[in-house]
């Protein structure tokens, strides 16, 4: 037997209140002598014993009514078997979870995986009956609950599922089963069960870990677990899983080329996949891959021309298949007229061939009648404790001496707002002073601390190699050939040891050393070359390479967090520019608006709207109307593996663990009936202390007539006087 409130047997102790009042009811006469009361005592001795037992079996009646109230409402159940002499009945509490990732919207044929799943839920309908309690949960990166713990009604039912859609989200089963793990403890009839709906795609349940096998053994402590795959079906699907910037300028007039990273999920080859690139609205590139074989990627380049500044959105679209979440994928840029640029040079000449800044200034200044990008100031380094570095999105620090404690506290605000600075090393630079004056509490503002010139063992110097990740100054320098990058040589150069936060771009060929390194500083980028701008320590300035490295920096430190792309799901918090006011307004893909209240905090000011349900473009304006910002979501590529696993390997996966899947063909319905074997008795147990109260009166009731006379001393020579 076990209970489904146990606490509730608390209240059998209520069986002490009809003993202590029968207790009590014995000590309710004071007794005095009456010697002519002796002959009365003896004749009624015999009497008086057998209203003692009546007394008794009174109390007996009571306690037992007490007990049996107070353990049917702690609601005991039995084994099936065991209540069914008792007249127990049956009831259920269902937990239904539907898989609600985005792969279960495939359509490989007529009706998609979400719809098939729909007729799963309704056959379990069959083994329930109005009264049961339902919970119907759609599972994605976490469960939605669609119906909450409710007595179970079929039209109830049939509502909540009819308005169920697939999420355009992955599921993520760790989180998912936290939340059916609190669903199937706060059940509370004796039978418990969960069913989880799902496609059993392979790169969810193939590898169960230790978290999710946890989750599981908690809710099969609770209830019996059913999965329920749906039945299988195609796996074919080709999708966008990067689509990003590679190389070029964004900034009006110029070029960028982007990637698209295709790649194919099943298990035939694909012929002339081709990519689409939008800009707004309109086409600007299209590219073909002649053949992906199964499980293979392929990069496609596609090229855009900003013609216009302004926020720029750009699509990538593959012809739609099985799944349609993952044939597009997003991304925002922002293209300025013009980027406004100070370089504090820290080695000026009247030469202004030999300066230190020369070579970032011409790989900045377009050629003559090209339209100017971007906008050079320079100013000697002995100049810069009077410059403001206000109205530039890019500062460059190249070769300078020294820095005072007001210019660091500058250059710390103007990169925390979202500024980007490049700081190039050289002879000038005394590395323990640089250290020094960086220093920002624990950390430095440098995301490597220079420790001492090295000098290559040729005389030829070093290549320069991207280091591994996908920055975009890597990716530029993979971009070109490897002969074209080694013609590119550093002979000497600064070690640099890689502080917390930092992050290495490049690396000394051969060496492991980095001689570009980043970080972030609140809103904004520092970058940090280990080398000269100038052809003192390396021939990279007068290289094609050079020219592609400035630009690259400039479209890096100059992008804005909103720019990455989020997914589906993700948190939408976006940082604000100035002028944005006290509200903002944000409308999501579908068109929906809602005005939110600008907060603040050490990184700025910031707009949040919880998360992003849809893949699409999420705009901010002002509340006016005016626009601020823009924001791409996409799908999660993770989910864009629709392959399931066949029931023997699920069953396989989830060996050990307390669940039940049934065979393919099996009626639902009468497996889950064939499995339940709890009934509540407490039904049974209330009315058997009814009977047991009514029995009580009608005794009371009756013996009190017959011992109406005898009220007499039981002690030699008294009589028993009531006292009230």
């Amino acid at each position: 037997m076990s209970f489904l409130n146990p606490w509730l047997l608390l209240g059998t102790l209520g069986i002490a209140v009809p003993i202590l009042i029968h207790l009590l009811n014995r000590f309710r006469y004071r007794r005095s002598d009456w010697a002519a009361m002796e002959l009365l005592r003896r004749a009624v001795l015999t009497r008086s014993r057998r209203i003692r037992i009546e007394d008794l079996i009174l109390l007996v009646l009571r306690c037992a009514a007490v007990a049996l109230a107070a353990i049917a409402l702690a609601r005991p159940t039995l084994s099936a078997r065991g209540a069914k002499g008792l007249g127990g009945e049956t009831r259920v509490g269902a937990v239904i979870a539907i898989d609600g990732s985005f792969s279960m919207a495939a359509r490989p044929g007529v009706r998609s995986r979400f719809e098939r799943a729909r007729e799963i839920a309704r056959a379990i309908q069959g083994a329930l009956r109005p009264g049961d309690s339902l919970s119907l949960v759609l599972l994605g990166r976490e469960p939605r609950i669609l119906l909450r713990n409710v007595t179970y009604g079929e039209d109830r039912f049939e509502e909540a599922i009819r308005r169920a859609e697939p999420l355009d989200e992955r599921l993520d089963l760790e989180a998912s089963l936290d939340g059916l793990v609190e669903l199937a403890a706060e059940m509370k009839s004796p039978v418990r069960e969960c069913y989880i709906v799902t496609d059993a795609q392979r790169v969810s349940w193939s590898d169960l870990s230790a978290k999710a096998r946890r989750s599981i053994e908690e809710i099969g402590a609770n209830a019996t677990i059913f999965i329920l795959p749906a039945p299988p079906d195609g796996a074919e699907n080709v999708a966008i899983e990067e689509f990003s910037l590679v190389s070029g300028a964004l900034r009006r007039g110029s070029t960028a080329r982007f990637m698209a990273q295709i790649r194919n999920f099943g298990a035939t080859p694909r012929e002339g996949v081709a990519v689409r690139l939008f800009l707004g609205d309109q086409a600007v590139d299209r590219r073909a891959v002649d053949r992906i074989a199964p499980g293979e990627r392929a990069e496609i380049p596609l090229y855009v021309h900003f013609e216009e500044a302004g926020i720029a959105r750009l699509t990538a679209k593959l012809d739609p298949d099985a799944v349609a979440a993952d044939d597009v994928r997003r991304a925002v840029a922002v293209i300025p007229d013009r980027v406004r640029v100070l370089c504090i040079d820290g080695d000026p000449s009247d030469r202004p061939e030999r300066s230190e800044t020369y070579f970032v200034r011409a790989a900045l200044s377009p050629k003559p009648g090209a339209m100017a990008t971007a906008s050079v100031e320079t100013i000697s380094w002995l100049d810069g404790p009077a410059a403001t570095l206000a109205g530039h999105e890019i500062v460059v620090l190249a070769n300078v001496p020294d820095l005072r404690e007001a210019q660091v506290a500058a250059l710390d605000a103007f990169v925390a707002a979202g500024g980007g600075a490049i700081i190039s090393l050289g002879p000038k630079v005394d590395a323990g002073l640089l250290a020094e004056r960086m220093r920002r509490g624990e950390g430095s503002l440098l995301p490597a601390e220079p420790v001492e010139i090295i000098s290559a063992p040729a005389e030829a110097g070093w290549s320069i190699e991207p280091a591994a990740g996908d920055h975009t100054i890597a990716r530029a320098i993979r971009s070109l050939s490897p002969e074209l990058v080694a013609e590119a040589r550093i002979r000497r150069a600064f070690g640099l040891r890689l502080l917390p936060g930092g992050r290495v771009i490049a690396n000394l060929a051969g060496t492991g050393m980095p001689v570009i390194v980043e970080r972030e500083i609140g809103r904004g980028r520092l970058i940090l070359i280990g080398t000269t701008a100038d052809r003192e320590w390396t021939d990279l300035p007068s290289h094609p390479l050079f020219p592609i490295l400035i630009h690259e920096s400039v479209t890096a430190l100059t992008r804005r967090p909103f720019e990455r792309p989020l997914l589906a799901g993700d948190p939408l918090r976006v940082g604000l520019p100035d002028g944005a006011g006290e509200r903002v307004r944000f409308r999501d893909p579908t068109g929906e608006e809602d005005i939110v209240r600008v907060a603040a905090d050490e990184t700025g000011r910031f707009a949040a709207r919880g998360s992003a349900p849809h893949p699409g473009f999420y705009d901010v304006a002002t509340e006016e109307g005016a626009d601020l910002l823009a924001v791409a979501v996409n799908v999660d590529p993770a989910e864009s593996d629709i392959a399931p696993l066949a029931r023997e390997a699920l069953r396989e996966a989830a060996f050990g663990l307390p669940v039940r899947i049934p065979d393919e063909g099996e009626d639902i319905a009468a497996v889950i009936r064939e499995s339940r074997i709890g009934r509540e008795i407490w039904r049974s147990l209330m009315i058997a202390a009814l009977a047991l109260l009514v029995l009580e009166s009608f005794l009371a009731r009756m013996w009190s007539r017959n011992v109406a006379v005898a009220n007499v001393p039981s002690v030699r020579g008294r009589v028993g006087v009531m006292v009230p």
